[in-house]
């Protein structure tokens, strides 16, 4: 689509899957702080979709948008996360939540998905390993999803 992505989550494993399907920039969310990272890199990102399930996640994901932006938050965390009412006004940063889509938005990401710009991930186990796989989920080793993509527009 012609962004500039920057990936968020933690290990090699990750971290090579999300450059190989174009992210520009990669940190690893256990070893440096992530915000101060992307924002030494991009001087804020336009837009932020986070995946993690973590009032953390969320809170990077908002504290790395710039004015103007919009923070795409995917998921229900367990935990509250404050908003700074003052700083999403002053900056006009959007903040949108989203659980289900809608029927043009599945039509959309049906013809999105049909000109191939969508790359599924799959890796076949079998069914007695099904306590491993728990645990490696539990761990966040599991390969295929980031925790967070920020986009950068083409444009900066």
């Amino acid at each position: 689509m012609g962004l500039r992505v920057v990936a968020v989550d933690t290990g090699k494993p990750k971290r090579d899957l999300a450059m190989s399907l174009g992210a520009e920039h990669y940190f690893d969310f256990k070893a440096k702080n992530v915000v101060e990272s992307i924002l030494d890199k991009t001087s804020g990102v336009h837009a932020c979709v986070c995946t993690a399930v973590s009032k953390v996640g969320f809170k990077q994901s908002y504290d790395v948008i710039r004015r103007g932006g919009k923070c795409v938050l995917v998921g229900l965390p367990p935990e509250d996360m404050p908003l700074p009412i003052f700083n999403t006004v002053l900056n006009g940063v959007s903040v949108v939540g989203s659980i289900v889509g809608t029927r043009k938005g599945l039509e959309e990401c049906l013809e999105f998905a049909a000109r191939g710009k969508v790359k599924a991930i799959v890796e076949e186990k079998k069914l007695e390993d099904i306590n491993d796989i728990f645990g490696d989920m539990e761990k966040g080793e599991i390969t295929g999803r980031n925790r967070h993509v920020h986009v950068i527009n083409s444009e900066t």
